[in-house]
């Protein structure tokens, strides 16, 4: 066939194309993956919870962790030491990976090293133990160190010899190449018919018109020679970062050597995306946990011969104790009751109060493993209990979470209740303002119980049962009286707040006499919109969500919510509060005439409830050793609850109360 005019046979490499001339500053990198960092053990579940509330967005990245002067300091972290922001943070179901955009001061300095990074493992050459490393607020177990839940992401920062994983994996923000490499640019000039002897002499060896067009292909030949080797490299680190994503989601997976070497085999030297991987990975669990079903935990005495033994021991001891289980654990026996866990545990079958590692067959069992599953179960049935019942308390209360054991501080600013006009060419004037500050201790609550020795013999089961629901009813109650007392204390005046007045007071403009009916609860509403801005006479306008009661007052409420005509009103007179509130009853209240109102605390905050650590419910440790403390010294293993709890008011105008005279 004839050769198309104007046309050349180029040599086209195909693949991803990654340019080599635009310095990358945007890099897809891993956080960190699952498994043990730093002493702590960090579960899939708790990674991927942490990636669906968002924790990781918008997460700044500095240079190297902060040094411990610098915690102290206000503000904590240096400006000078920003080296880019976290965005599109995913679960891979091994890693999260996100998208460092390296800017701030020492944005180059790390992209430069990120790049020079890349670029050694691309060649295959060692390269700085540099990755990141993340800075976080986290929940751990009781007696355990395995992590329950990420509550805060401070930051994700760049360190040497990160714990966790934390590795950058490829460059994303580069466009086509602006300028050849330095062998293509000795390609050119040895296919340029302008040689340097042409150039000497001052002038083309061909005339213009066949200069011109062997230029033109000349130059579509070289651009098809860039094209093809950027594809090339490209396919290159491509696979690089595969065969270190292949290893990194290895190393992390608890799946059997054979197993793994199965995965390695199939993926080892493709270019793949990290969903099928993680596809082949999971279904490789799935194999794995139908090969272990078959394995069962035996009686008292008996060996158990799984990889997981306590695992499985816990899991029956969670059904003994009346909750659910995993469908795949149902195949494990029933134990008879807490005086068989206790032998299979300890062996201790003249109950002298110590194990007996000779007489079981599991790894490194002591008294102290007894101890510690027991407070692992119960503190799931104590949280079941406390659950279980409806908190009443929810839509009316704003939760903080406390960093330090210190007093609560809750401040309210004021003064901007308008913006100023401001005249064609005026100057903009100051606006003043000033704020309230109100506090609130926190006060720590628990008490222990003891299982004696005399109740493992006689295999008191459903005494034991009965201690971690009675804890966790104890606890729901705390939290009930806490947020009641608000509303009572102070022959129901409630607390004493920072202007000197009582929260309910004719100062505020919050406290009322009247029983409870049409036209009291409608004066109530108008006082609670009434209520102003300090320093400024402009009306709120919210009016109350809620109407909180005694039991003996709820049919009361639900008749004045529910009613379509006015109650006691004349026939056909209109409602105007027909379904546009929310009656709760408060169980603690005992007087039967006073009744109160609040707003919604997410258009007026009033009541707050501050929680140590992010910690919202009880918890539940135990003590034991083989030679000491009370299952030495008294024969009984001491379960203690534990319950740090902060409850305050940050401001009266969202709150009404009626003390019935």
């Amino acid at each position: 066939m004839e050769e198309l005019k104007g046309t050349q046979e180029v040599r086209a490499l195909l693949g991803a194309v990654l340019p080599a001339e635009v310095a990358p500053r945007t890099f897809e990198v891993i956080c960190m993956r699952s498994g043990e960092a730093n002493g702590l053990y960090y579960p899939a579940e708790a990674l991927q919870r942490s990636v669906q509330e968002g924790l990781w967005e918008g997460a700044t990245a500095f240079a190297n962790h902060a040094s411990p002067a610098a915690e102290t300091r206000p503000g904590g972290r240096a400006i000078e030491d920003v080296v880019g922001v976290l965005s599109s943070a995913q679960w891979t179901g091994e890693a999260i990976l996100a998208r460092l955009t390296c800017s701030g001061p020492k944005g180059e300095m790390v992209a430069q090293l990120a790049r020079e990074i890349l670029a050694a493992q691309e060649r295959g050459e060692p390269a700085p133990n540099i990755g990141l490393s993340a800075d976080l607020i986290v929940q751990r177990e009781r007696q355990s160190n395995r992590i329950q839940r990420i509550v805060r992401v401070n930051s994700v920062d760049v360190v040497y010899s990160p714990a966790a994983g934390g590795a950058f994996l490829r460059a994303l923000n580069t466009g086509l190449p602006q300028r050849a490499h330095s062998s293509q640019r000795k390609r050119r000039q040895s296919l340029s018919p302008l040689g340097e002897d042409a150039k000497r002499k001052g002038g083309n060896s061909m005339p213009n018109e066949q200069a011109t067009a062997r230029t033109e292909e000349l130059a579509l030949e070289e651009e098809g020679l860039q094209l093809g080797l950027a594809l090339e490299e490209s396919r290159q680190v491509l696979s690089a970062q595969c065969a270190y994503l292949l290893q990194a989601a290895l190393q992390g997976s608890d799946l059997p050597q054979p197993l793994k070497d199965e995965v390695r085999q199939e993926f080892a030297g493709k270019i793949f995306r990290p969903e099928a991987l993680q596809q082949r990975l999971e279904e490789k669990r799935r194999t794995w946990a139908r090969l272990l079903e078959a394995q069962v935990v035996r009686g008292a005495g008996a060996r158990v011969s799984t990889r997981d033994e306590l695992e499985r021991i816990r899991l029956a001891t969670e059904r003994l104790f009346g909750l659910s289980v995993p469908e795949d654990a149902l195949s494990i026996p029933r134990l008879s009751g807490i005086r068989e866990l206790y032998l299979l545990l300890t062996g201790d079958h003249e109950f002298h109060g110590h194990a007996h590692p000779e007489r079981v067959q599991l790894a490194n069992v002591t008294t102290a493993t007894m101890a510690n599953l027991t407070a692992d179960v119960l503190n799931k049935v104590m949280l079941q209990a406390y659950n279980r019942r409806e908190r009443w308390w929810e839509p009316i209360v704003t939760h903080r979470d406390l960093l330090r054991f210190q007093e609560m501080k809750m401040i309210r600013a004021y003064g901007f209740s308008t913006l100023s006009t401001v005249a064609e060419g005026a100057t903009y004037t100051e606006k003043t303002w000033d704020d309230l500050q109100e506090t609130a201790e926190i006060v720590k609550k628990g008490n222990y119980v003891g299982v004696t020795l005399e109740m493992i013999m006689a295999d008191d089961l459903e005494a034991v049962r009965a201690i971690p629901q009675l804890l966790g009813s104890a606890a729901w109650n705390t939290v009930s009286d806490a947020v009641s007392a608000i509303f009572t204390a102070n022959g129901g005046t409630g607390p004493l707040m920072s202007d000197g007045e009582q929260l309910f007071s004719s100062a505020h403009n919050n406290l009322g006499t009247a029983a409870l009916d049409f036209d009291s609860f409608d004066a109530a509403q108008v006082a609670v919109m009434s209520q102003t801005e300090p320093g400024s006479g402009r009306r709120l306008g919210v009016p109350a969500r809620y109407l909180l009661v005694p039991v003996q007052l709820r049919s009361t409420g639900m008749i004045l919510r529910n009613s379509i005509n006015r109650p006691g009103g004349a026939q056909n007179e209109v409602n105007p509060w027909y379904d546009d509130f929310e009656v709760i009853v408060v169980p603690p209240w005992t007087d039967p005439n006073n009744w109160a109102l609040a707003t919604d605390p997410n258009v007026a905050e009033h009541i707050v409830l501050g929680w140590l650590q992010g910690q919202r419910e009880p918890e539940i440790f135990t003590a034991a050793e083989e030679t000491s403390g009370s299952m030495f010294t008294n024969d009984e293993l001491r379960i203690k609850v534990r319950f740090f709890i902060c409850c305050g008011v940050a401001d009266y105008r969202g709150l009404y109360k009626a003390n019935v005279a």
